[in-house]
């Protein structure tokens, strides 16, 4: 009588080999077989390469890692990103208030920062996030924010009245305050190690020295003809980006030498009048991504100066704002319904749609891998996704 071998008596590495092939589903349902499959298919080697592959929660990015509030084991992704796609999670809705705003939001490993009307606060973000005690809290009681950033615990906002803001994040201290910096409301401001960039209201854009004050001389100026609505410094500091109204025949998108601000290139499309571009992101150092009035999300890639990528909105709504993780993974802010759209930029489909069940648009949207945190006119949403048994809410297959 001949031998029979069993599949549990193969060496490990064979086994690794054989379960490479395996969807990420059949390794959860393998590793209930047996216990050496299930401390095979536990060790995250055997995880390596389909977190790489991940939606959400690839971790891949330093840019992304460094918003991250934990990160995940090899193991843990595939779980995670299942529940973004499914549409499971928990929701819960912080910062009510009768008041319409605009805000704006921003998020790092440690902190939730949101800024409206006259207020800028940071909230410590926990396992049990519950924004009611700010960390960082100014009230400039003059003058709403448009926009602000924070990097290197350094919080820089742009207000309505055309001024200039800066603060110490861990301080609250108030490091200058240029009041007259632009002629009407900065919509657009970004900061590097060396400069800091303003775009505003009054269709101009101004490079700064990194601190500026009353009677600063702005180090280069560049009036577009339009409306400038987002501006956003590529990683190497080098060059920025703007993007304006579009109600005129230039090109609403441009790049920019930082140091002198002398245009490098504009982008060439058959722009319709009036989609403005309300927000930018470098993905990476050769390429952007742009989302505004004319309800695409568009990929740009700067060595050719074409759009190499367009995902349309699946409600053919206005998309304010964008996020991403540097790599495969988006999620849009759209104008009806409180609704954000998750994207995978290697489908041209949407993967899956979060409504809120409101008229507000979700004005700003930030993630990482398992937290998603949307602004909207009278509340700040946030979306789990890390834990287990949650119900379905599936809306794509609405569309």
């Amino acid at each position: 009588m001949t031998d029979v071998l069993h599949l549990d008596e193969l060496p490990s590495d064979v086994l690794l080999l054989i379960f490479d092939f395996c969807h990420a589903f059949d390794l959860v349902r393998l590793s209930e077989v047996c216990t050496r499959f299930h401390g095979i298919i536990k060790n995250d080697v055997c995880w390596i390469k389909k977190s790489k592959q991940a939606l959400v929660t690839n971790q891949s990015s330093k840019r992304f890692k460094d918003r991250c509030y934990s990160l995940l084991q090899l193991r843990n992704k595939w779980h995670v990103s299942q529940n973004w796609k499914d549409g499971k999670y928990s929701k819960r809705t912080y910062l009510t208030q009768k008041t319409k705003l605009m805000p704006w939001l921003q998020l790092t490993s440690n902190t939730l920062w949101w800024g409206a009307g006259t207020q800028i606060l940071g909230f410590r973000r926990t396992a049990r996030f519950n924004p009611i005690e700010p960390i960082f809290k100014v009230d400039t009681n003059d003058s709403d924010v448009c926009r602000f950033v924070v990097k290197e615990c350094i919080v820089l906002g742009g207000f309505r009245d055309g001024s200039v803001r800066c603060w110490d994040g861990l301080t609250n201290e108030e490091i200058f305050n240029a009041q007259d910096a632009h002629a009407s409301d900065i919509n657009a401001i970004d900061m590097t190690s060396d400069v800091i960039i303003t775009g505003s209201r009054d269709r101009t854009v101004k490079i700064w020295a990194t601190r500026i004050y009353n009677n600063s001389v702005p180090l280069a100026a560049v009036n577009l003809l339009d409306r400038i609505w987002s501006l956003a410094a590529d990683p190497t500091g080098l060059t920025f980006c703007t993007g304006s109204a579009g109600n005129n025949s230039i090109p609403p998108l441009h790049i920019f030498d930082i140091e002198c601000g002398k245009e490098i290139s504009e982008f060439r499309h058959r722009w319709r009048r009036g989609a403005g571009i309300l927000d930018i992101i470098w993905n990476d150092p050769q390429t952007l991504l742009t989302c505004g009035y004319d309800t695409y999300i568009r990929k740009w890639d700067i060595r050719t100066g074409t759009c190499v990528g367009a995902w349309a909105d699946p409600t053919d709504a206005t998309v304010y704002c964008l996020s991403t993780d540097y790599r495969y993974t988006m999620v849009s802010g759209t104008q009806f319904n409180g609704e954000s759209v998750l994207w995978d930029q290697r489908k041209k489909k949407f993967v899956q749609l979060y409504q809120h069940r409101c008229s507000s648009p979700v004005y700003s949207i930030s993630f990482d891998s398992c937290y998603l945190y949307g602004a909207m006119d009278q509340c700040l949403f946030q979306l789990k996704f890390s834990g287990y048994g949650y119900e379905e809410k599936n809306y794509r297959d609405l569309f």
